[in-house]
């Protein structure tokens, strides 16, 4: 039988040495067709199924290491998983809606809180301001004028201050100007164009319940009479 590698010709049939190459001080039988021996065509298949599984393992690698490279390095598999099944970890979502609602509710309080200061700003500035243009000098009759105007004064999705009316929002000079030659006429100074009027002489003592059902003349009427009773009252 012939070998297909040697390591000398020495005593080899000088008939059969033509078919021996020498490579690196060994020689080699050269056969052709040698791929298609049964034995050597397995080799081959075997190699190269190797080779295209060795070069399949090396791409998911290769794309398996790209993409743990875009991961955070909080990321856990595990609730991954979970959510990739639609299976959300309860804990999580209960935490994570918690912690939302407690940021609404404290922009919410920040946004009450500013609208609150922004309306008291208003008060103190802006309805003594036009109260005062408007002729109501007197200490006492301003704070009573303030104390029954200030609760219809809002702040408007704009930030400008206004009065709540049946017919809708209205600015604050043009509404106190109307109150004051109306309604807040006995709030005036007289030398304005107003006048203060006699007191009630008496009755019965007024109530909370009787207070709220008063109109501006008879609110104006208990301030001069009994301003310690107005100002209690209007502040509860």
């Amino acid at each position: 039988m012939l070998k297909t590698v040697i390591d000398t010709t020495t005593g080899l049939n000088e008939a059969l040495i033509p078919f021996y190459a020498e490579r690196d001080g060994k020689y080699y039988l050269q056969i052709e067709g040698v791929r298609e021996h049964p034995d050597v065509l397995n080799l081959v298949n075997a190699y190269e199924s190797v080779k295209a599984d060795r070069e399949k393992v090396r791409a998911e690698r290769d794309q398996y290491k790209a993409r743990s490279e875009s991961l955070p390095d909080d990321f856990d598999p595990e609730k991954w998983s979970k959510l990739k099944d639609g299976k959300a970890d309860e804990a999580a979502v209960i935490k994570v809606r918690q912690q939302l609602e407690a940021e609404r509710d404290d922009w919410k309080g920040k946004y009450e809180s500013a609208i609150e200061t922004a309306r008291k700003n208003a008060i103190e500035r802006d309805l003594v301001q036009q109260l005062t243009a408007a002729g109501v000098t007197d200490e006492g009759l301003m704070a009573g004028a303030i104390a029954v105007l200030s609760r219809h004064v809002a702040i408007g999705e704009d930030g400008v201050p206004h009065f709540e009316t049946d017919m809708g929002p209205k600015a604050i000079d043009a509404y106190v100007r109307e109150w004051a030659a109306g309604k807040g006429k006995g709030y005036v100074d007289p030398g304005r164009g107003g006048g203060a009027k006699g007191g009630n002489g008496g009755g019965a003592p007024v109530t909370k319940e009787t207070f709220a059902t008063m109109g501006d003349k008879e609110r104006i009427e208990l301030f001069r009479t009994d301003p310690e009773t107005f100002k209690r009252l209007a502040a509860a």
